[in-house]
């Protein structure tokens, strides 16, 4: 034993110590600690588990592995689960947005999502909540769960089962439109007629128990809609008038003919307006150009200009200058209605 002290004194006094620190600074830059950390072999541990998550989901069929991700929902969205079930397997679900239908102010988003042969829908208030519900119909769809209602918006935007039921005893067997008031305004633009008016007509009963009362207009048609909202109120009014208008479609009389060809000369409609609904929805711009000079008769004149593919000008004339632009405006809306007619 004291052989030993004395043979490490030596070394130390022959720079032993030297080396000693030298060597423990090695061991600190290079990061090498001689103590167990037992947080690495946590975390080396949920790896491999999260791994044998995978190779399960690879190794099994398509189905199963979607059944397998479903129950990670309640903590990712289905994008997500959608996205890491398909990319497990080399290949990405196909979104495609195919409809915006509704107000501006309102729109209501379609997507589409493909996954090999399998096809689902969603619908939601923006383009992130229609695809969370493609993505959810299409792993429904995968794991053979009913898919009835699978364009129905991710829970948080659909209507609770109060107006769900409001919304549908007025409307009885009848299938009811994904969006009445959109579908109905595209009705109208195809056919060329003004846009549809909605009034007031009235609501009763106590406060709690309101039911109000819309009436919804077009040329000569009027329907009217009831609900415990104005808005449910104005759903309804818009699907009545959409089908009792789809009705008529396949067997249309010659009165109808008649209002969709004279429409624009109905004293009623603002055509300046008319026109600049259009140019909004379509998105091109209406510009009116004032002649200083009177024509032969000696009427103002007016020339209006849509910034379509291609550019048209219209004339229109009148004997004032508001006259002329209507005039020009109605010439527009015909042009329109030629180039658009299939």
């Amino acid at each position: 034993m004291e052989d030993l002290r004395q043979q490490v004194g030596s070394n130390m006094m022959d720079g032993g110590i030297d080396e000693l620190r030298q060597g423990v600074g090695n061991m600190m830059v290079g990061g090498v600690v001689p103590v167990p950390n037992h947080a690495n072999n946590v975390h080396r541990r949920s790896k491999t588990r999260v791994t044998m998550h995978a190779l399960m989901s690879e190794a099994l069929p398509l189905d199963e592995a979607a059944r397998l991700e479903m129950k990670a929902l309640p903590n990712k969205t289905p994008v997500s689960v959608l996205q890491e079930l398909l990319s497990r397997r080399g290949t990405t679900p196909k979104y495609e947005l195919v409809q915006i239908e509704g107000a501006i102010h309102e729109p209501t988003f379609r997507y589409r999502v493909t996954v090999a042969d399998v096809v689902a829908m969603g619908t939601g208030r923006s383009k992130k909540e229609a695809k969370h519900a493609a993505a959810k119909a299409v792993l429904d769809k995968l794991i053979g769960v009913n898919t009835e209602n699978a364009e129905a918006p991710i829970p948080n935007s659909i209507p609770d089962s109060q107006n769900i039921q409001e919304i549908q005893s007025g409307y009885g067997e009848e299938k009811v439109v994904n969006n009445p008031i959109g579908s109905l305004q595209e009705m109208c633009m195809s056919r060329h007629w003004p846009p549809p008016k909605y009034s007031m007509e009235g609501e009763e009963g106590l406060p709690h128990e309101r039911q109000f009362t819309i009436v919804c207009s077009i040329l000569k048609y009027r329907q009217v809609g009831q609900g415990k909202s104005k808005k449910l109120a104005k759903r309804q009014a818009a699907h009545k008038m959409w089908q009792s208008l789809q009705d008529t479609n396949s067997n249309r009389t010659q009165g109808v003919d008649e209002d969709e060809n004279t429409c624009l000369n109905d004293g009623d409609v603002n055509l300046v307006q008319f026109l600049q609904e259009i140019a909004s929805e379509q998105q091109f711009e209406v510009t009116y150009v004032d002649i200083e000079e009177k024509s032969i008769s000696g009427k103002c004149q007016c020339l209006v200009q849509l910034s379509t593919l291609p550019v048209a000008v219209c004339y229109g004339s009148g004997m004032t200058s508001k006259d002329a632009q209507a005039a020009a405006a109605q010439n527009a809306l015909e042009y329109l209605k030629i180039m658009t007619k299939k």
